[in-house]
């Protein structure tokens, strides 16, 4: 097999002999179909990740002119400059031409990211990337967890309680500090105010609807998708996130507060998130 350089004439490298896993790792350039295209824009959601731009003209009559491009985030073909500042980094997917390595930017973007190519900018989109392929990853899990029929009946009770017999019913909140760090105040204040207002009443109309309910196999599934999100991310608020979005899609948006509302019932109940070891 021919050694594989990088470079021009006057000044290449060869990676073959100096960095064979990079050789191995960059292929020949491959064309990206339509299917390709529709899934790198949803993954940003229409919008470039670098700058917040749209990528899809909203005018029908407009979407023929592109708005963007699907770049590599590990260049597919590396100067000697981008190689040396690259060099020991971090790089996605089995090699240059996978789904993993590359990501839609906006035209401008694009072409800062290939022709001034930095490795704080390089480890940003990377970074980026990674979040995008945890949330698809999440969003996978979630989708299987074939509980719609009893999460919806509970949904229905939740969002259907009297203001009066909110106010009645408060708990004190116990476990929830345990369980987040200070870098995620944020989340725990939501969680908190749901137990706070929701816990008790969530708990009792278990109790009281039990023909309907199978308490123990529910918390058992929750606490199995649980387990299994945390072993794809240590972020909370991806794991909270996620699990809201499954039973609001499953409930067919009729309350995401009362999706985040049953999501800290379980959190408060130890099925959702580990105690913190210190």
């Amino acid at each position: 097999m021919d050694d594989k350089y990088i470079g021009t004439r006057n000044n290449k490298i060869n990676i073959s002999k100096d960095d064979p896993d990079l050789a191995a790792y960059l292929k020949e350039r491959a064309s990206v179909t339509d299917s390709d295209i529709r899934l790198y824009l949803r993954e940003v959601n229409f919008h470039c990740p670098l700058c917040g731009k749209d990528l899809q003209r909203k005018s029908q009559k407009k979407r023929s002119v592109k708005l963007f491009e699907i770049a590599h985030i590990y260049p597919n073909s590396p100067t000697v400059e981008q190689y040396l500042e690259l060099k020991g980094l971090e790089r996605l997917g089995d090699n240059s031409e996978s789904f993993d390595n590359k990501i839609a930017l906006c035209k401008d973007c694009h072409s800062t990211q290939d022709y001034h190519t930095t490795k704080e900018d390089y480890l940003k989109l990377l970074n980026k990337k990674k979040e995008y392929l945890e949330i698809c990853a999440l969003s996978e899990l979630t989708s299987s967890l074939g509980l719609e029929e009893s999460i919806e009946k509970v949904i229905d009770l939740i969002v259907n309680i009297e203001d009066s017999e909110i106010r009645q019913l408060k708990y004190n909140v116990v476990s929830i500090d345990k369980k987040f760090t200070t870098g995620e105040r944020l989340l725990e204040a939501k969680v908190r105010g749901y137990v706070v207002e929701y816990y008790i009443l969530i708990r009792e109309k278990f109790k009281e609807h039990a023909n309907v309910f199978n308490f123990d196999r529910l918390s058992r599934k929750i606490r199995g998708c649980f387990e299994d999100l945390n072993e794809e991310t240590k972020s909370k608020i991806n794991i909270f996130n996620s699990l809201v979005d499954w039973l609001n899609e499953q409930t067919l948006n009729k309350s995401r507060e009362a999706c985040e509302a049953i999501n800290s019932f379980y959190i408060q109940e130890c099925d959702v998130f580990n105690e913190i070891t210190k």
